[in-house]
């Protein structure tokens, strides 16, 4: 079997380039992520959970992250997603065939023919097994941002 086949077999890559869709028109890749994205419990699938520090985080009351969360409601999320050694992952796969990607925004191919692309090369690299919910949202995100942004400058190459 082909690894489109299994693609097409494993994920519905017509829900996932509407979610794709969606997010480009939005504007707003960090928001799509920020809230598909259970960032505050997930954990790197090589990481074990810190239980304390997840019971930390669910104690704190959201009026005492107010002041915090007005400044910039994303803060925390970027800076997670900045540590998070799964995000890193992925970045540096899109960004090794961020030409490709680049090439196809330019060429105004499909949204499903870009996801193709990027979890054809993200499935040959950790498997297609290893694909998750979170993996899934934040490919999304961050094609959202390539295509808004530049492959060159979501790399910055």
């Amino acid at each position: 079997m082909s690894s489109l086949d299994e693609l097409n077999q494993k994920f519905d890559l017509d829900v996932l380039s509407e979610q794709l869709k969606a997010t480009v028109d939005s504007k707003d890749p960090v928001g799509y992520m920020r809230s598909n994205i259970n960032w505050e419990i997930d954990k790197d699938l090589d990481d074990k959970p810190n239980l304390d520090m997840v019971a930390n985080m669910m104690s704190v009351s959201y009026s005492s992250n107010i002041g915090y969360e007005m400044w910039n409601p994303f803060r925390r999320f970027l800076e997670w997603l900045g540590r998070n050694k799964t995000a890193s992952r992925i970045k540096k796969i899109l960004c090794k065939i961020y030409a490709e990607i680049q090439k196809l925004i330019d060429e105004e191919a499909g949204l499903k023919k870009i996801l193709t692309v990027a979890l054809s090369a993200i499935a040959a690299t950790i498997g297609i097994g290893a694909i998750n919910p979170m993996i899934l949202t934040l490919v999304v995100g961050f094609l959202a941002t390539m295509i808004l942004k530049g492959a060159a400058n979501f790399c910055g190459i």
